[in-house]
């Protein structure tokens, strides 16, 4: 068994979300999330309704970052091979 607390509210869940430090979207989806449960908007299907937008943003960048350094990387190892021919 975890020592650790069981939350006893949506906000605590929220807040127990360990976001890692530099992660400056996550955290400002935390942030915006505890707004609106600190406005009373703390159903928990409403607060995953109110993650889910941002996070398919957040993946849909990360993805389009990804396939550049994807393809930066591709012109580095052919910059690589050229120069070793």
């Amino acid at each position: 068994m975890s020592d650790e607390p069981i939350p006893e509210s949506t906000a605590e869940v929220v807040e127990s979300w360990n976001v890692p430090a530099g992660a400056a979207v996550a955290q400002r989806i935390r942030s915006n999330i505890l707004v609106a449960i600190g406005r009373g908007l703390d159903d928990p299907q409403l607060v995953a309704d109110l993650a889910v937008g941002p996070l398919v943003m957040a993946f849909g960048r990360l993805e389009v970052e990804l396939a550049d350094a994807r393809r930066r990387i591709d012109e580095l190892e052919r910059a690589l091979r050229a120069g070793e021919s």
